[in-house]
């Protein structure tokens, strides 16, 4: 017959085990998230079906910054970009250049740069987010007015990890 104390001992390490994998589950369901990228409009920073999760705490609790990765969905479909202009950003796209707020934008992830023909000048309104794809070349973002500027209320949350590809 075993030991009573060593048998109470087990039932504590299981049971500490237990709360650590439903605790785990629930904050991991709760405040985390994951989306597979899909396409290159992220490339290199995101690649075609590379695994990413999203932190969830950012759609409400958290700020949202200039630069950040985030999720959201645009006609029910997930897509992930980088904010470019915040809510009351001024947004002006000009002789293959991007402004916010009349500065120009000159950051290495934008490895691609815009036609010379495309010019945008616009406000960012409230609760809204201005996006854009890393590859310019080939991203469907908040140039083009049925994509356009990305409600608060549609964003998943920010990315957190890249996990790998699917």
């Amino acid at each position: 017959m075993p030991d009573k104390e060593f048998t109470r001992k087990v039932c504590g390490l299981l049971v500490d085990a237990c709360l650590i994998i439903v605790l785990a589950s629930f904050l991991s369901w709760t405040f985390l998230t994951r989306v597979v990228m899909q396409g290159f409009s992220m490339n290199p920073t995101i690649k075609d079906r590379e695994v990413v999760f999203i932190n969830r705490l950012y759609k409400n609790m958290l700020k949202l910054n200039r630069y950040d990765i985030i999720a959201f969905y645009v006609e029910d479909q997930e897509n992930i970009k980088r904010i470019i202009g915040l809510p009351g950003d001024h947004i002006k796209i000009s002789s293959g250049n991007i402004y916010v707020n009349g500065s120009k934008i000159e950051e290495d992830f934008m490895q691609v740069f815009l036609s010379s023909n495309f010019e945008q000048d616009l406000y960012v309104e409230n609760d809204e987010y201005y996006v854009l794809g890393d590859n310019l070349d080939s991203s469907k973002d908040s140039r083009y007015k049925d994509f356009g500027n990305i409600p608060k209320h549609r964003i998943i949350g920010k990315v957190w990890n890249k996990f790998g590809e699917r």
